[in-house]
Formats: structure tokens, sequence, C-alpha cells
């Protein structure tokens, strides 16, 4: 068989998207400066990109990737580029590190990755970036994705990403962010926002906010891929098992949340059929051990236990309403915000009939958060139109299509508003 340069590109690019967060995490622990890291990573990648067509993938490519980057800092620091009081350290640890074998080097770097994925993410996420920097630099990092990626992923320019990247990885640095897993109630606030990042991810992925698209699948994935690694990582947080849960079983309903011509099927009028019992089983068992890590009363595991509420009912009409509202009244006690009593208010609706929903949501539409929230009359569309209020309900629908910026909520939305208007 005959292997073509573009084969082995093609081998490479999936090499990096498999080794990159742990190879810029690995030097990031030693030269302590994510960019620097990254660069030194993407140096070799060039490097691979040079002699890999030639030579053949190495056995062990991630080791020859982290060797290659090691001996450039290695070149960097003896031309004098590195800050000063890395001098010392740093070039002893380098050294070191050249004089090893790449086999003895590989064991090595294998026994810190747990460990060091673990610092990148608190990197990535640090609260000093805000969330645009946290999300791109994540899904650079440890995502492994293209600036490219990212900007097609948010339907926003590749300049303003990378900006928005270059900003990120100078604020760390300027901010002297140690790469280090925080202790105490630090950690607590900055897995925090880890898992906020993550989840903003998923939700992009899940129902874009703007676009031809409602779902953007590689989102999903990659967020889902992220969460996995994170409750590996920190096998003993609750929190991290209850957000892997609220997004596997999400996750299931993606074949039926969307029909033939790519409109929106609301959660009732799913064909739970086509919702993958794979993803519900394992988002059920990662529920089940956040619960039992004492963490039942999270706000992910309370969500996770809502998702949970709709997959184990067999039909729309068997869903365990009287519980989803017990679940989002805890949920409302911990993690208070208008969005939880928005959809507390359609769980009420849906237990105890549209008019007491009606005035829950109706005491939500002087809230200033929710003003171009257009979940907010389409649900209060969904209840007069269950009431009989027709005009009212197409107003709101209509107010609804105006300002959501996807398309195909767009058009589910006047399809609706028709609906009124024709009786």
């Amino acid at each position: 068989m005959v292997v073509t340069a573009t084969d082995t590109h093609r081998a490479i690019d999936a090499v990096w998207r498999i080794e990159s967060a742990k190879l810029i995490a690995g030097l990031a622990r030693i030269v302590r400066d994510v960019g620097l890291a990254e660069d030194l990573a993407q140096d070799a990648l060039v490097s691979a990109l040079k002699q890999w067509p030639e030579s053949g993938i190495p056995d062990n490519p991630g080791a020859w990737l982290m060797a290659t980057a090691k001996h450039r800092a290695i070149d960097q620091l003896r031309r004098g580029k590195m800050l000063e009081r890395k001098h010392e350290e740093l070039g002893y640890e380098l050294e070191t590190a050249q004089a090893t074998t790449v086999p003895d080097f590989d064991v090595a770097r294998d026994d810190d990755v747990g460990d060091d994925l673990l610092r990148l993410a608190f990197v990535s996420c640090h609260p000093v970036l805000s969330t645009d920097a946290r999300t791109a630099l994540t899904l650079r990092l440890l995502g492994g994705l293209t600036t490219e990626e990212i900007a097609r992923a948010f339907l926003v320019s590749e300049p303003t990403i990378a900006q928005r990247l270059v900003r990120a990885k100078r604020t760390l640095a300027d901010k002297n962010v140690p790469f280090e897993v925080p202790r105490g109630a630090e950690r607590a606030a900055r897995l925090s926002s880890v898992l906020e990042v993550i989840y903003l991810i998923f939700n992009e992925g899940y129902s874009a906010t703007a676009g031809e698209d409602l779902l953007r699948p590689a989102l999903c994935e990659e967020a889902l891929r992220l969460g996995r690694i994170l409750a590996e990582l920190a096998p003993r947080e609750p929190e991290v098992h209850g957000l892997v849960s609220l997004m596997e079983i999400q996750a299931s309903r993606a074949r039926a949340r969307v029909g033939p011509s790519g409109a929106p099927v609301l959660l009732l009028e799913q064909n739970r059929a086509l919702w993958d019992q794979l993803l519900i089983g394992r988002g059920l068992a990662a529920l089940d051990r956040a619960e039992k890590l004492g963490g039942a009363q999270g706000p992910y595991a309370l969500q996770a236990a809502i998702a949970a509420c709709h997959a184990r009912a067999r039909t729309a009409e068997e869903t365990d309403w009287t519980r989803i509202v017990e679940l989002y009244e805890r949920l409302a006690t911990i993690a208070p915000s208008p969005i939880v009593e928005l959809n507390h208010a359609v769980a009420v609706a849906m237990a105890f009939g549209p008019a007491v929903g009606l005035e829950l949501v109706d005491a939500l539409t002087t809230e200033p958060s929710l003003k171009g929230y257009h979940h907010l009359p389409s649900v209060r569309g969904d209840l007069l139109f269950k009431l009989g209020r027709l005009d009212e309900a197409r107003t709101e629908f209509e107010r609804a299509g105006s300002l959501t910026r996807n398309a195909r909520e767009r058009a589910l939305l006047r399809e609706r508003a028709a609906a009124c208007a024709g009786g």
C-alpha cells in the first residue's frame, strides 16, 4: 500500500487532535506560560509536517512531539528568549529531559498527564478572563480546534477569535496566573468556571443562538468529550458527574430534535424511539455517581435529575411533572435566576394547568434580563394558545420570532403565529 503525503497529513491532523492538549499541558507545567507552551507545541507540529511525510509517523507520535517541543524550548533558552526568572529552574529541567530517552520520557509524561490536563483546564477557564475568552481558549487548548473551526462554530470572524485568543494568553501572562490546580474554596470557585464553560459550549451546539441550523453536533461532541475527561481527572467532584449526566441525557435527544426538513421538533412531540438509549444509560449512571458522592442538590445534578424525568418517561404523557416542579423549586433555591423561574413556570403549567403557569410567566415579563430572551414570549404564547386566547398568542409568537437569531426557530415561531391567525 502506497502512503501519500496527503494520507500522512491527515494522520498528523488526527494525532494533533488527540495529543495537543496533553502536549500543551505538559509544556505549560514546565515553562509556566500557556502562550509559550502553545507556540512550542505548534513548532513541534510544523516539524512533524516537514519530517513525517518522508520518515513516516513514529511509533509513539505524542512522545515525538513532546521531545521535539522540549528541544525547541532548550534552543530558545540558549538564545536568551525566555524570562530571566525562569532560566535556572527551566534550564535544569529541560537539560535533564534532553538527556532522557524518548521511551523513558514518555512514561514520565503519562504519569503527569492527568494533573497537567486538570491544571490546563483551570488555567484556560480562569475567572480573570471574559467568558468569551475562556470559551475560545478552552476549545483551542483542550479541544485542539483551530481558530477557523472556533470562529465557524460561534458564527464570528476568524480575526475576532484570533484576537480573543491573543488577549487571553497575554492576560494570563500579565496576571502571572499560576499553572496549578487551586485548593479549598478557590478550587470550588474555579471548578464552577470550568463547568460553566463546558456547558456553554454544549448549549451552543445543542441549541444554536444564531445561524441556519438548530444543532451544531461537533460542539456538543466536544463538550461531552471535555466533560468526560474532566470526570476522569476529578472523579470525586459530584458536580462534574452532574454536568456529564445532564449533557449525556440532553445529547440523547439529538436525532429526535430536528425533523426531515431541519425544522425543530418540540420535546413533547419528539419520537422517543429515536432517543439514544446508550447515552441515556450513561447519563443516568453519571447522575447516580453524583448522588452517591453527596451531590444530589448541586445545580448540574438537579438539572440532570430533571432531564432524567423526561428520559425515564416512555411517552410524553407519562412525564412526572410534579417531580419536575419540585426539582426546579430546589434549583431556584440554590441557583436562582429568571430562566430557572421561567422553566419552573412551564413545569407548573404542565402539572397544574396553563392558567396557573401563565400567572408565573406574567410575573416575569418585567424582568430586565429577559427583555430580549425569545423563550419568554414563546412560552407565554404557548400558554395563551392552550387557553384559547389566540390573538394574544399570535402576538407573542411573532415577538418571539423577531427576537431569535436562529433561522430554524424563527420559522417555527412564525408557523405557530400563523396557526393562531388561522384559528
